[in-house]
């Protein structure tokens, strides 16, 4: 009887030493169903499902790529406000020409939108437009000559200046890879000089320039650390509509004619910093190069004739700035 229940003791714990180690191993197998085969965790019954190798990565990628493009939206969507400088140098195409140069302070202000036209889509293109105004006043160098009738000498003088710009632009943001976003655009605007030469020489009065400006931009944006972006842009525009008016150029006549269509280049560099929260600080560095076409020669009486020449302005110029990102 000792032998029998020995046996029977030996066999039950066999059995149950089987049975719990079968129930270990199902209860670690981390694929539902009954498991057969299992080769790399992530093939069973002749199936598949992603592991963890390959969803972890991928999900820390697009969760990235989400997070750089929330950044460019934030440095794209904003109220903001800038103080600077721009250097004019300007050039009558004719000789003897006049010549102006010189630095003016300035400020600017502005608004922008880039947001998505599908929402929790971070591949998905943005709407994108942005207004803007610019306001540059002071005096520069004016190097001229007298009109002819006036013995066409030399002459030095001050320019109280003021330049104005407004442009407005509507496009449409492609998301790119490591989270870049190239924005496409159409520019138009209106810019403006109030030229006012003074000197013991010259007759009282100032000349206005004037012109509507349209045509194409194209701008990159680039996240460099997940508080900063960089960006540059590039537009070729078209000024038209404009001209020139001068109140008196003498004998109490005015002059008044319209320009051509002529070409404008612009490009700009700028930095945004996402310094706390809302608030952001940026920095924008610009150039532009662009002609007034000049007028026809008109005869005045005895004043003889007048007309505005072809000239070349270039300006190039920085503004530094806060923005309120929303």
């Amino acid at each position: 009887m000792s032998v029998i229940r020995f046996g029977v003791s030996v066999g039950l714990g066999i059995f149950a030493a089987t049975v719990l180690n079968d129930g270990l191993c199902a209860a670690a197998d981390p694929v539902a169903g009954t498991a057969t085969n299992l080769v790399a965790q992530n093939t069973y019954n002749g199936g598949s499902v992603p592991s963890q190798d390959s969803v972890i990565p991928a999900y820390l990628a697009e969760n990235a790529q989400a997070n750089r493009h929330a950044e460019i939206q934030a440095a794209e969507t904003n109220l903001r406000i800038s103080g600077g400088f721009m250097h004019t140098q300007y050039h009558e195409n004719l000789q003897p020409g006049d010549d102006e140069s010189g630095y003016t302070p300035g400020l600017g202000v502005g608004a922008s939108v880039l947001l998505p036209f599908t929402r929790n889509r971070p591949a998905s293109p943005d709407f994108y437009a942005a207004l803007d105004y610019d306001i540059d006043a002071g005096n520069i160098l004016y190097a001229g000559h007298l009109q002819e009738e006036d013995g066409g000498a030399p002459l030095d003088a001050t320019d109280h200046a003021v330049f104005q710009r407004i442009e407005a632009r509507l496009g449409v943001g492609f998301p790119l890879e490591n989270g870049m976003e190239s924005i496409p655009f159409f520019a138009f605007g209106y810019q403006a000089w109030n030229r006012n030469d003074t000197s013991a020489e010259t007759i009282d009065g100032g000349e206005f320039y004037h012109s509507g400006l349209f045509g194409l931009g194209w701008k990159l944006d680039v996240p460099v650390t997940p508080t900063i972006v960089l960006s540059g842009d590039g537009e070729f525009l078209a000024l038209a509509g404009g001209g020139i008016t001068n109140p008196e150029i003498g004998y109490g006549l005015d002059f008044g004619r319209g320009f051509g269509v002529t070409p404008e280049e612009r490009i700009e560099l700028a930095l945004d910093d996402q310094v706390a929260g809302h608030f952001h600080l940026f920095a924008k560095a610009f150039w532009e190069h662009f002609n007034y076409s000049g007028t026809h020669p008109e005869y005045y009486g005895d004043a003889g004739y007048a007309y505005e020449p072809l000239s070349t302005t270039t300006q190039f110029g920085l503004n530094v700035g806060a923005a309120y990102s929303f």
